[in-house]
């Protein structure tokens, strides 16, 4: 005579084994939703703070819990129940991991990129899984303690790497109390910020008939050094940053074209003695290929809304099968003329002022900012314009973006300086002067302004961004780099790379 099952079992829990029937509550769902926020997290927590992840978490497993809930409202059964919700997680945030996947194979590129054959698909397998879930003769609950099992298995992998991380971390803090030396204990911070086209204050005066003494006082007051005389050593981005980043003149390092300049732009001497140094980088994305360093130890990419998310949310939604959203998000303002330089320019400099707190000293920060140049799409108070109202030689248009964008910095500087746990060092530089093409040296003045705490004194009123790091780097870090005559060299647009001297006749 068989037995019913004891009151309060169900009949398929009562078909568990013993082992199975204290783990025969399904909570593999719930496990399934933190376990992508803490796989994304474990192995960037040496650049990004934890608490950039929490409110991540709690929202994914808030979602696993409603999408759990609303299930076995509508089934009448938890096992049917979890293990539809488990399914549809898993097919969430799998979706951009397997996008990228998928354009990261040039074959599948292509077809990639339009998200529909994907997305067709993630419905197949949703279709074919809800129905496999639902069919009435199969029984769920055998399964639910394996995949208890399994779900904190993998649960377990990212936290034994955070406490790994936590345990190390701390164990590094003791040593370097003890072992590093004077020097490597007081790095600093770098901060590395281009103001594309910011033109020097006489230029400003001359051209634009804009006074620029209330901002460079404001720089000074702080502890600025201004170099009153300073011009760029090139007249165009790419050889202008290519030169800086890596100390010396383009012609020592054999560099003819924009395919030479843009591979030492990324592989620069700066960031590998720094990189040496134990310093994580930290980059933004710009617009330009060329200056936008995806290898960087943290990096800030641009989102549409991204304002409201910290870092790491805007990078975890891009895996998830939000990520059609964002990508249509990003092709309308791309559509849009200039409103997507615009968001970038303001994603940037509210995502700077939290790198202080967020992101572990030491680190060399790289900001290209493409402002003031054009397109003018900034009102003197940040207001959005488009750029059909304003071309590349408007002198109100140019005025407006130096006048917002003067404000922004003080800010960001103000927040650098507060946020650092010991005094940061900051360049605020042009790379090169105001987009005039028919005066060449107007092209070459620029903005130059240094921060240096202790080391003021090795600068000079004409110095040129290809001593900028020399400067530092022996001031701050004992190093032997001798100064380098301060030239800058002019091309016309259609010949980048054949240079003629421009002397600097400013008065000192």
């Amino acid at each position: 005579m068989l037995k019913s099952p004891p009151t309060g079992m169900s009949e398929r829990q009562s078909d568990l084994p013993r082992w199975g029937r204290t783990t025969g509550i399904p909570i593999y769902p719930l496990l399934l939703g933190l376990y992508p926020v803490l796989a994304l997290a474990a192995p960037n927590l040496a650049e990004a703070a934890p608490s950039l992840m929490y409110r991540s978490g709690l929202i994914c497993l808030l979602l696993a819990v409603l999408l759990f809930g609303l299930l076995f409202l509508l089934l009448r059964d938890r096992f049917r129940a979890a293990a539809l919700a488990a399914l549809l997680l898993v097919l969430f945030f799998s979706y951009g991991h397997v996008y990228n996947l998928l354009t990261g194979a040039h074959i599948l590129k292509a077809v990639a990129q339009t998200h529909w054959i994907l997305l067709a698909v993630w419905a197949v397998l949703a279709g074919m899984g809800g129905w496999l879930v639902l069919r009435k003769a199969a029984s769920l609950a055998p399964l639910t303690p394996i995949l208890n099992i399994i779900s904190l298995i993998l649960l377990v992998l990212p936290l034994f790497q955070i406490v790994r991380f936590k345990i190390n971390n701390v164990a590094d803090e003791r040593a370097s109390l003890t072992q590093l030396n004077g020097t490597a204990t007081s790095r600093p911070d770098i901060y590395y910020i281009i103001l594309d086209a910011y033109d020097r204050a006489d230029t400003l005066k001359l051209v634009y008939d804009y006074d620029n003494k209330a901002f460079l006082q404001a720089l000074s007051q702080r502890g600025f050094y201004i170099a009153s005389c300073s011009q760029s050593n090139y007249a165009y981005t790419q050889p202008s940053l290519a030169s800086s980043l890596n100390m010396d003149y383009l012609d020592s390092l054999a560099v003819t074209s924009n395919e030479q300049a843009d591979s030492l732009l990324h592989a620069n001497a700066v960031r590998r003695f720094l990189e040496a140094q134990g310093y994580s980088v930290v980059a933004f994305e710009t617009g330009f290929r060329w200056s936008q360093w995806e290898d960087a130890d943290v990096y800030y990419r641009y989102r549409p809304d991204a304002g409201t998310l910290n870092g790491f949310e805007a990078i975890f939604l891009q895996t998830t099968l939000l990520r059609p959203l964002l990508d249509r998000q990003i092709a309308a303002l791309e559509a849009a003329h200039g409103a997507l330089p615009y968001q970038r320019v303001l994603y940037v400099l509210e995502t700077l002022k939290n790198v202080p707190v967020v992101v572990k000293s030491p680190k060399f920060v790289f900001v290209h900012l493409s402002i003031p140049h054009p397109p003018f799409v900034f009102g003197p108070n940040g207001e959005f314009v488009t750029t059909g109202s304003e071309n590349a030689t408007s002198v109100s248009g140019y005025r407006n973006s130096v006048t917002f964008i003067n404000g922004q910095i003080l800010q960001v500087v103000d927040s650098l300086m507060k946020g650092s746990a010991s005094p940061p060092i900051i360049v605020i530089q042009g790379d090169h002067g105001a987009p005039r093409y028919q005066a060449p040296e107007e092209r070459m003045a620029i903005l130059n302004a240094y921060y240096l705490p202790g080391g003021e004194g090795t600068l000079y009123a004409s110095i040129s961004p290809v001593n900028t790091f020399r400067v530092i780097f022996n001031t701050f870090f004992g190093g032997h780099y001798p100064l380098l005559q301060d030239t800058s060299w002019y091309s016309a647009p259609n010949r980048i790379y054949e240079f003629g001297e421009i002397p600097n006749e400013c008065e000192r």
